[in-house]
């Protein structure tokens, strides 16, 4: 079952999705991985995407490129049915290398050998830092953003915002700063304000001056999370800010830090760990829109000085890997001091940590891989099922605390030097700089020329590595099989990447997990979006008065009706707080893949007819996203903020994956809050 949470002060907003630990390259990232690794010379695996520095400095990017998050000039997706080496590397500028990088859910952002910063991808309050909202898709065409002179010794990327450590040891922070009508105050960015930094000219990051940290400090690492910002002093302790709801602070309290000028980071203190310093981090957590009441599941992990891993923050799923359900760090009763440390096995200790969205990993002393918390669509890379069919979760329960589970196969005779545990995926710098990914790889961020996830029902040993470059020993793409039996035709990947489209519909249970089939409908959606792509580019370029209507040709060939929303519930669990649930229908009327957003209605009437639906307040600024993938998943969505003693009629339509074409509205559900 899929859930999350939308606050509504009468604006509702949504979630975004995911959030990974980047890893230091020569210049620091997230300080998430061995710094003396000479083979971690940059890896991140963000929302929906991943990145790896090569040896020369070269970049190359792969899985949903939608807004220009892969630095390629276009929206394309990469990975999917093409190898990122099938593409030419990422251009940063003439004669520039990547030193370092960061990957956001949308965006992703570089230190260069010159010490300067580049940003693309999603422009959104300004992320990018560049003092607009404009999307960037081709990194070497934009100058640097603007440090006052000052040069990044490390970088980082949440969600939706981003920060440097610069020469000096300060910090500059940019992007969403958590306000804005119906977004909950946190305050991420460190300002002592929830306004955005970098969306105008008057705000970029040169403006707005360095994050306080105390009289005195330099930062020497930093990592981002969902909604909350953490750093490592120079002398050792932690700083954290923004969202502070469930413990991930880390300060035994949900108050959150910077959001106000009374409450930057410098007056809070250092996070307790018991007298022990810190020499790498990372935070992770759920992304943009979340309830303050929500805090985006968000949880920060720290390597000590004993070499001992500690976390805190939502613990739920078991990614603070202690053996229970617990949060740390919510209660004065519960600092991170108090946690002790998390049990890696016999004599083990951890050279690098990545927190993602609900999971974490680390390389231990030996360079083996163990991850814990979360365990959908193979993340945690331990192919194993419970007696129902599921992956069980790890670090929950005492059973399963990460000693218990083993070592994740990376490749028969591989070892690790740098992790990185992106929003459901995770990717692995083994010991020869080859990569191995696994978890959710439906947008093609695992970079096997498939969407199928791995790590479910194999181990990612068995598959890969990623071809990163031509005559690396990467795994290639499949042959191109042949036609259907009983007919059809349609060609599968050929070797140079584009993809021919099928001619056979999508059919019901051709999902098959391995299918190269071209009936796979994952393969067939993701075919339907290139040519949806293609279509709107060439109609961009037509007269202008005939571009409108070459815009909706192209949507109506390629767009679709999702089926009708079933099974739409409604309860009220407190006053102000209410949770929908509901029935994922196909993207295409009944058929898989499963529709991932979805246009969902609120009123204070009832909602009978297609005006009263139009009517209604609309969630999540339109589209609320859930990361389903089948057809008849159960789907949660929690509301709060809501007016005591009230009624409210709820109604929802799916939209199409590919065109956001809404199907028809489900029946209305009626509730009364408490």
């Amino acid at each position: 079952m899929i859930g999350c949470r939308v606050a509504v002060p009468m604006v509702v907003l949504v979630l975004a999705c995911a959030v990974g630990g980047a890893l230091p390259a020569g210049a620091a990232a997230e300080q998430a991985s061995e710094p003396a690794s000479p083979a971690a010379r940059g890896l991140d695996a963000g929302g929906f995407h991943s990145c790896a520095v090569l040896g020369a400095g070269s970049l190359r990017c792969w899985g949903l490129g939608l807004s220009g998050q892969l630095g390629y000039g276009n929206t394309e997706t990469i990975g999917d049915d093409e190898t990122p080496a099938s593409i030419a590397p990422v251009s940063v500028g003439a004669g520039r290398t990547v030193k370092a990088l960061a990957a956001g859910d949308f965006h992703t952002c570089a230190i260069l050998d010159d010490g300067t910063v580049r940003c693309w991808g999603f422009g959104g309050d300004g992320r990018l830092g560049y003092g607009n909202t404009t999307d960037v898709s081709d990194p070497g065409s934009v100058g640097p953003v603007n440090l006052s002179g000052h040069t990044a010794t490390a970088i980082t990327a949440g969600p939706a915002h981003t920060c440097v450590v610069l020469d000096d040891g300060s910090v500059r922070c940019w992007g969403f700063g958590g306000g804005g009508p119906g977004f909950p105050k946190d305050g991420r960015l460190g300002y002592g304000s929830t306004d955005n930094v970098g969306d105008t000219p008057a705000t970029t990051p040169d403006k707005v001056g360095a994050v306080k940290l105390g009289a005195g400090s330099k930062a020497v690492a930093i990592s981002a999370g969902g909604a909350h910002t953490c750093v490592i002093l120079a002398d050792g302790t932690v700083r954290c800010w923004g969202i502070g709801a469930y413990g991930q602070l880390g300060y035994g309290s949900t108050d959150d830090v910077g959001d106000k000028p009374t409450n930057t980071p410098d007056t809070v203190g250092p996070v307790n760990l018991g007298g022990h310093k810190a020499t790498a981090i990372s935070a992770g957590g759920l992304g943009v829109g979340v309830d303050a009441g929500n805090a985006g599941h968000a949880h920060t992990c720290v390597i000590l000085d004993d070499a001992s891993v500690r976390c805190w923050g939502y613990g739920a799923d078991g990614q603070l890997g202690y053996g229970n359900t617990s949060n740390v760090g919510d209660k004065p009763t519960n600092t991170p001091d108090t946690a002790g440390p998390v049990n890696l096995g016999p004599g083990r200790t951890a050279v690098a940590v990545s927190a993602g969205q609900d999971h974490t990993c680390a390389v231990l002393d030996d360079h083996s891989v163990r991850c814990w918390g979360l365990a959908t669509h193979g993340r945690l890379g331990y192919p194993t099922l419970d007696s129902f069919g599921n992956q069980p979760n790890v670090g929950a329960t005492s059973t399963t605390t990460p000693d218990l589970v083993g070592p994740v196969d990376v490749g028969s005779g591989r070892t690790a030097v740098a992790i990185s545990a992106g929003g459901q995926h995770t990717c692995a710098r083994l010991d020869d700089a080859s990569v191995r990914c696994w978890g959710y790889g439906a947008y093609g961020q695992l970079g096997y020329c498939s969407t199928d996830s791995v790590g479910d029902d194999e181990p990612p040993g068995s598959v890969g590595p990623v071809n990163l470059q031509p005559s690396d020993g990467g795994a290639g793409c499949a042959s191109p099989p042949g036609p259907p039996a009983g007919g059809g035709g349609g060609a599968g990947p050929p070797p140079g990447g584009g993809h021919a489209g099928p001619s056979v519909p999508p059919a019901p249970g051709a999902t098959k997990k391995g299918n190269r089939h071209p009936v796979n409908p994952v393969a067939l959606e993701a075919v339907r979006a290139k040519g949806l792509r293609g279509c709107l580019a060439r109609a961009a370029r037509r007269a202008r008065r005939q571009r409108s209507r070459a815009g909706k040709g192209c949507l109506r060939r390629y767009g679709r009706t999702p089926a009708r929303v079933s099974g739409l519930r409604v309860r009220a669990v407190s006053s102000t707080e209410v949770v929908l649930s509901f029935t994922a229908p196909g993207s295409d009327g009944p058929h898989p893949p499963a529709a991932h957003a979805y246009l969902i209605k609120q009123s204070r009437r009832p909602i009978r007819r297609a005006r009263d639906f139009s009517r209604a307040q609309t969630l999540c600024h339109g589209t609320c996203r859930f990361a389903v993938t089948a057809v008849g998943t159960r789907i949660t969505l929690t509301i709060t903020h809501l007016r005591p003693h009230s009624t409210f009629f709820f109604a929802i339509a799916a939209r199409d994956n590919v065109s956001n074409r809404p199907g028809p509205r489900s029946a209305t559900a009626q509730i009364r809050t408490r």
